[in-house]
This record gives C-alpha cells, structure tokens and sequence, in this order.
C-alpha cells in the first residue's frame, strides 16, 4: 500500500515514543533511543483510495507483524491477527477516502532488555527465585533489540468469485 503511514505510539512504556511519519514501513527500534527501548502498542494508519477494479470483496495482507495487530478499516474493526499470514477480509471499501488503522502491539522483550541495562528494579516478586535457563540470575541486558511494529508490506489484493467447472 503506498502512500505516507501515521504512526502514534499509544500504550505501553517506559514512555511513549514520539509520534512518526513513514512512507517506508519497517521495525520502530530504529527510529529514535525511546522507540529503541518501547514495549506497547503503536497505531499505525494511513488514507488511499480503492485501486482501480470491478471486485466488492477484498484481502488485506499486512506482511510482516511484529507482534500482534487489530486492524480497523474506515472505522469498522476487521479483527486480530497474531500469527502468520496476517490476513483479513477487507470488506467496506469505498472507492475513496479509505482509513485503514492498525494497532500493532510488540513483544515486552526490547522494554524488559532496557530496564536490565539501566539496572532498574523490576523483578520484585516475594515467592519466587528469578533466575535464567542457567539458574543465574536473569539478566536480559545482552538481548538484542528486537523488531517491532508493522514491517509490511500492507497489500490490498481484490478477491475474485471461483466457479469450479
């Protein structure tokens, strides 16, 4: 899907990234230090208009997530997806004028690394002994950074009626 892509972080922390605009679509950790670090969800939407087709029924394939998303489509939710493909039925297109809106929740994984690297507490627990597979102390500050986001690519693919012979 071409065209520039809003992306506003809504949930999550240790804060809320600054808002981003993108005409290409890949992980958020590149885009600044506090996106880097972000475990949460991100609203991603962008505006298009319907390509050019006689079709009334639509998939949407939203490529690459990482690590769940709920799609909306011009205000009517389509649903979630948490595993591949990442496809839904997109009925409701208008010919122009179209919202598509998808809020793509990351794994704790970069948030949980960042606190271990700044040294924050954050494993308090009162009955139970943390430890990692080595029974060592856990220690997430040598995971890397982990992809996070809507990677793409978003494709909008008309559906067409089967009549078996």
């Amino acid at each position: 899907m071409q065209g520039k892509w809003s992306v506003k972080f809504i949930s999550g922390g240790p804060e809320l990234p600054e808002p981003h605009s993108t005409v290409r679509l890949e992980s958020w950790t590149g885009w600044s230090e506090a996106a880097g670090r972000f475990g949460g969800t991100a609203l991603y939407s962008i505006r298009f208009d319907a390509p050019p087709s006689k079709a009334t029924a639509w998939t949407l394939d939203l490529g690459d997530v990482r690590e769940s998303a709920r799609v909306r489509l011009n205000g009517r939710e389509l649903g979630t997806v948490f595993m591949r493909p990442f496809t839904l039925r997109a009925d409701g297109l208008k010919p122009r004028g179209n919202l598509l809106e998808v809020e793509v929740t990351s794994l704790a994984a970069n948030r949980i690394r960042d606190m271990d690297v700044r040294k924050a507490p954050w494993k308090i627990f009162h009955d139970i002994n943390f430890v990692g597979t080595d029974y060592k102390p856990f220690d997430a500050s040598k995971w890397p950074v982990r992809d996070s986001g809507l990677l793409g690519p978003v494709v909008l693919s008309a559906l067409e009626a089967f009549t078996p012979r």
